[in-house]
């Protein structure tokens, strides 16, 4: 390791032992963590354990989850619709981050009051809920939207300290298996995005970092929009991948009609119209998709230092995943 690679291993410890001797966290029980197993979960279980935390990962199968009892996580074998579960998952929980997968409405609100439930009866005293994206109350055309709205309005009910994080669009679906395929064989990635679509970019690893930082300041209350620092169109966004990996990747935005039939194909009929919905959405109320999507992150109460990654940043930490080099990064070729 190089004087500057040391110096900043050195000042990386230094800001872990000063974030934790400022936390409001009961250090002495693990944070419950929910859809442990999938990209979300998972991000948040990493900067938890980053950050000196014990973790509790909420699972539908432990067998299917070695990866996270070699990580040093416990187990709690459980589902967002088995309240009884939930209540066993809580025992001795004192902080959560909830997320429920996304579905109809109802089914995500069921799943959320059991969580609320177990948390009431366990006595936690403080959650992030994470959602996939904005709420908006019925009258809406999006369902998505609407659901969030009525998941933190049962959160809100609830009577607990909490905070909401929620993201624009995840740098994450470059990662996605079909479109990490065509990425590699055809140097295209290709959303259901217009590329005149401006995108403020974030990851799951920075929503998380987000979540972490609320709870371990105990700083409830707030509803955090996670973005980029930057506004990127299609086109701009490519050019920041392609100068991270070393090779052309082009943008095209997906017809919604293609992107349907495609999903259709692969997750039965009809699954394909429920996905592009907001999609939709956004293509119908530009004005709404701008706001939603386009800003870049700013600055809130809460998060005091926390910085966006930017997309090269980003993208570097995952050449391998792109099937890159470590000296992959002199420019497109």
């Amino acid at each position: 390791m190089g004087l500057i690679g040391a110096v900043d291993d050195v000042l990386l410890r230094q800001a872990v032992l000063q974030e934790q001797s400022m936390s409001m966290i009961d250090r002495s029980k693990p944070i419950l963590v929910f859809l442990a197993a999938g990209v979300q979960g998972g991000a948040v279980i990493r900067a938890a354990l980053a950050r000196g935390l014990t973790v509790r990962a909420l699972v539908r199968d432990r067998q299917r989850a070695a990866a996270l009892i070699a990580c040093g996580v416990e187990l709690a074998e459980g589902d967002l619709g088995d309240p009884a579960s939930l209540r066993a998952a809580c025992v001795g929980i004192k902080h959560a981050v909830l997320q429920v997968p996304i579905g109809p409405a109802e089914a995500m609100v069921a799943q959320a009051e059991n969580a609320l439930s177990a948390f009431k009866t366990a006595g936690i005293r403080s959650f992030v809920l994470k959602l996939a994206s904005t709420s908006r109350p019925a009258p809406c055309e999006e369902p998505s939207f609407v659901a969030n709205q009525m998941v933190q309005d049962a959160a809100r009910a609830s009577g607990l300290p909490f905070a909401i994080v929620r993201p624009t669009m995840y740098l994450d679906n470059l990662l996605k298996p079909s479109a990490l395929a065509e990425i590699m064989a055809d140097g295209v990635f290709a959303p259901p995005i217009p590329a005149s679509q401006r995108v403020a970019w974030t990851s799951a690893d920075d929503c998380a970092e987000a979540a972490l930082t609320l709870l371990e300041r105990s700083a409830m209350g707030g509803d955090h929009r996670i973005a980029g620092s930057e506004s990127l169109t299609g086109e701009e966004l490519a050019a920041r991948v392609s100068a991270s990996l070393g090779r052309t990747i082009r943008y095209r935005g997906q017809p919604l009609g293609e992107f349907e039939r495609e999903v259709d194909a692969a997750m039965g009929a009809g699954v394909g119209q429920r996905v592009a919905s907001k999609f939709h959405y956004f293509a119908a109320h530009p004005d709404d998709a701008d706001a939603i999507i386009a800003h870049p992150y700013v600055a809130e109460s809460g998060l005091e230092g926390f910085r966006p990654t930017d997309v090269e940043t980003w993208v570097r930490s995952h050449r391998q995943a792109f099937g890159a080099s470590d000296e992959a990064t002199s420019g497109p070729r």
